[in-house]
């Protein structure tokens, strides 16, 4: 099992008895919010570690992980929020 299987897998364990804010919001999937305006609800989470390890790990293409977005960039660009 990859490292990013085992962070999604605790993650997604840690969801069935924690209701994060992120989990009936749109806005956390939905490529046209910017991260930074969700980043202060991510940052009250109770997942929020494990659901960094997982945005680090696995580096989603979509969606809005841990107040980060992830995308695919060339070599030179860095991930919104990386900064």
């Amino acid at each position: 099992m990859s490292r990013a299987t085992q962070a999604w897998d605790e993650l997604v364990t840690a969801m069935t008895t924690t209701d994060p804010a992120c989990q009936n919001d749109d806005r956390f999937v939905l490529d046209d919010q910017p991260a930074q305006s969700l980043k202060p609800i991510c940052d009250q989470c109770p997942l929020l570690s494990l659901c960094a390890n997982y945005g680090a790990l696995e580096r989603p293409k979509g969606g809005i992980w841990a107040g980060k977005r992830y995308r695919q960039y060339k070599a030179t660009e860095r991930a919104e929020g990386d900064e």
